[in-house]
């Protein structure tokens, strides 16, 4: 521990887990190959995986079972939803901290598919996405791209 300069307090270093927490919580960087897609208004940006492709129109991208997702900039400031709204959302609730809202719907459809709907704070509002993929889909891979989705630089 040191001491300020004014005075002889000792300066109370920052725990490791706040800072461990700072790091994992902050945006991550996009895979090795993957595309980051911005959204139309350039405030928000997600990276998929190489074998999306990526559409014509700004923030779109389709799966490889042709199922489109978007980057968007929400229409509110990001904030946490309440047990209540992911009750009647949410099959799976992910995260729902300040950094993030990330859950899973209910699969349907025959094949089956689930909805992943991930939130995070941007710019001004929030950004938002909804990542549509077969219920076989790993979990770990639809997290990465969850993960990538934030405000850009």
């Amino acid at each position: 521990m040191s001491k300020t300069k004014d005075s002889n307090r000792r300066l109370t270093p920052w725990p490791m887990p706040v800072i461990a927490m700072h790091v994992i919580a902050g945006p991550l960087a996009a895979q090795t190959g993957w595309h980051t897609v911005k959204d139309k208004t350039g405030a928000c940006q997600m990276s998929y995986p190489p074998s999306w492709t990526l559409l014509s129109q700004p923030g779109l991208v389709n799966s490889p079972q042709g199922r489109t997702s978007m980057v968007l900039s929400g229409l509110r400031p990001y904030r946490p939803y309440s047990q209540e709204t992911l009750g009647m959302l949410a099959d799976k609730v992910l995260e729902n901290s300040s950094n993030r809202a990330f859950w899973a719907g209910k699969p349907v459809g025959n094949p089956p598919f689930v909805t992943y709907h991930v939130e995070s704070p941007g710019k001004t509002n929030s950004c938002v996405d909804e990542i549509t993929v077969p219920s076989h889909t790993s979990e770990d891979e639809v997290k990465k791209m969850a993960l990538s989705l934030s405000k850009t630089a």
